[in-house]
C-alpha cells in the first residue's frame, strides 16, 4: 500500500490557501501543512502511531482534505485499526470521487472484512444513479448541470435562430444530446443530495459489536457485527444508534462504535 506524499502535499496545499488578505488563515494552512508533512515523514520512519496523531490534529482543526483523511486511514491500516481506516477512506472518497489509490484501499480493506452481506442487484436504472456520484463532489456535479443547462439552451437558442438547416439540425442534434445529459446528471444530483440529507450512514469502528433490541445494554442481542462495516443510521437515543444493514436486519449499537459519515 503506498503512501501519497509530494502529490498529495501539493493538493493539500490547494485545499488549505487562504484567500487573498487573510492573515490568520494562512498561519492556520502554514501549520496544518507542518503537520501534514510531519504525518508523512512519520509514515515513512515506521512510526504509524504517531503518524495518526499528525493527521488528526489537522482534523481536530477544523481543516479536511481527501488527502489527510487517505493519509490517515493509511495510518490507521498499519496500526490493524480496520474500522477507523475504511471509515477515513470513504471520508477520503467523499472528497475526492474517482480517486483510484482510495478505491483500492477501500476493495483491499472489504477482502480483510468479517462480514459479507449479500444483497440483491439494484435496478439499472438506479445503478446508473449511485454510479455516477462517485465521480463528483455535490458542488462538482452542481457546476455541471448548470453548465448543461446552459449549453443545452444556447443551442436550442442557435436551432431557432439559425437559417442554415444543416446548422440548425446539428445545433438541435446537441441540444438533445446535452439535454439528455442534463437530466442525467440533475436526476444524479438529487438521488446524491437526498441520501445526504435523509440517509444517515456510518462506519463501525469497534472490533466486535452485539446490536441489541433496544438503546440499552439491558436489551437482547439480537446479532453480532464486525469492524468496517457500513450501517445505516436511522436516529439515536441515551447515546446508542439505532442501525439497520442492508439485508434488512436492523436494532441498536452504543454510538460511540459508529463513526458518522
Amino acid at each position: 500500500m503506498m503512501m501519497k506524499s509530494a502529490k498529495v502535499l501539493l493538493l493539500f496545499w490547494s485545499l488549505f490557501l487562504p484567500a487573498p488578505g487573510s492573515s490568520a488563515t494562512s498561519a492556520d494552512a502554514a501549520i496544518a501543512g507542518q503537520l501534514f508533512a510531519a504525518g508523512n515523514s512519520e509514515y515513512q520512519k515506521g512510526d504509524y502511531a504517531s503518524a495518526e496523531r499528525y493527521f488528526s490534529r489537522i482534523l481536530e482543526s477544523g481543516a479536511e482534505s481527501g488527502a489527510v483523511y487517505y493519509n490517515l486511514g493509511n495510518a490507521y491500516f498499519k496500526q490493524r485499526k480496520l474500522g477507523q481506516a475504511i471509515y477515513c477512506w470513504e471520508k477520503a472518497r467523499q472528497k475526492m470521487p474517482g480517486d483510484r489509490d482510495t478505491r483500492e484501499n477501500l476493495e483491499l480493506a472489504g477482502l480483510l472484512m468479517v462480514d459479507r452481506i449479500e444483497t440483491p442487484a439494484d435496478p439499472m436504472p438506479l445503478r446508473v444513479l449511485t454510479a455516477l456520484p462517485s465521480l463528483f463532489t455535490i458542488e462538482q456535479e452542481s457546476r455541471l448541470v448548470i453548465v448543461l443547462f446552459v449549453l443545452a439552451n444556447i443551442l436550442l437558442s442557435v436551432y431557432l435562430l439559425a437559417r442554415n438547416s444543416r446548422r440548425s439540425f446539428g445545433a438541435l442534434a446537441a441540444s438533445l444530446v446535452i439535454g439528455f445529459l442534463f437530466v442525467v446528471f440533475g436526476c444524479s444530483l438529487a438521488w446524491k443530495i437526498y441520501q445526504r440529507d435523509s440517509q444517515k450512514s456510518g462506519i463501525v469502528i469497534e472490533q466486535k459489536v452485539d446490536v441489541r433490541s433496544g438503546p440499552g445494554p439491558q436489551n437482547i442481542a439480537v446479532f453480532t457485527i464486525h469492524e468496517g462495516i457500513r450501517v445505516r443510521v436511522h436516529r439515536s437515543a441515551g447515546g446508542w444508534y439505532q442501525i439497520s444493514l442492508p439485508n434488512g436486519w436492523n436494532g441498536w449499537l452504543p454510538g460511540n462504535f459508529v463513526r458518522i459519515l
